[in-house]
């Protein structure tokens, strides 16, 4: 028994210190390091306000880097409502991100020129649970391209796959990784204020359901319904340490 408690404690260490999204589909480890606006990340699934996530993370940096000398940046919703379930959604897929030297670990993502699918700002459905976003930072592989089959999928947004992606461009695990939720409060014709921020207005429609919708078809989207943080695998974990001793 004492075993099994030791088991669960260490599997909600592991969860708790995760550095993507519960469920997200691929791994990254260990944390990059990221400040939107003027808030630092300090824990991984850190709930930040919309109003900061506007831009694209003002700073990044990352203990381990590559040598190729040039990296891939992604960031996902993994929390979609679409026909009962949820899906991902592509906020941004940048490439030829680098260090601009060895004796900083910040990455130079401020030219949006790199961008293969520009930024989006996340937006959910008011009222909807706080949806889950990864930042992941994978190696370039040499001469990479964008197999045609995703290039539609890029575009949409919605329904992204990022571990087919993964898999079709030899991407393999993350090099280092980051989440956060964003809960939306806004209210009238700001919910849609992130349209201006890709050409593709589909892809803000996708995410965001209309001023005052919910995914009322999707059971764990009733609104004022929340996602526990992080804290509480650490309290958990606490009880279950209590009673082992």
């Amino acid at each position: 028994m004492v075993n099994l408690n030791w088991a669960l404690c260490a599997g909600l260490v592991a969860h708790v210190a995760a550095t993507v999204a519960p469920g997200f589909p691929v791994r990254g480890s260990p944390d990059l390091n990221v400040t939107w606006d003027d808030t630092n990340v300090n824990q991984p699934g850190s709930l930040l306000p919309r109003a900061e996530t506007a831009k694209p993370p003002s700073e990044i940096s990352t203990p381990v880097w590559t040598g190729r000398g040039k990296a891939i940046l992604m960031f996902v919703d993994l929390d979609v409502p679409r026909n009962g379930s949820r899906v991902q959604l592509l906020h941004w897929l940048t490439a030829n991100v680098t260090r601009p030297s060895s004796d900083t670990q910040t990455l130079k993502t401020n030219d949006a020129s790199l961008d293969i699918a520009p930024y989006l700002q996340p937006s959910p459905p008011v009222n909807d649970t706080p949806h889950k976003y990864t930042l992941l930072l994978f190696e370039q592989p040499v001469n990479f391209t964008i197999p045609a089959r995703f290039k539609d999928a890029i575009k949409e947004r919605v329904g992204w796959d990022t571990a087919a992606f993964v898999n079709a461009t030899g991407l393999g695990d993350a090099l280092a990784a980051d989440w956060i939720r964003v809960e939306n409060r806004t209210t009238g014709a700001g919910v849609n204020a992130s349209a201006s921020a890709t050409s593709s207005a589909s892809a803000s429609a996708s995410e965001t359901l209309g001023p005052s919708a919910t995914p009322s078809d999707y059971a764990g989207a009733a609104a004022g319904m929340k996602e526990p943080g992080a804290w509480l695998g650490v309290v958990v974990m606490a009880g279950l340490m209590a009673v082992v001793l």
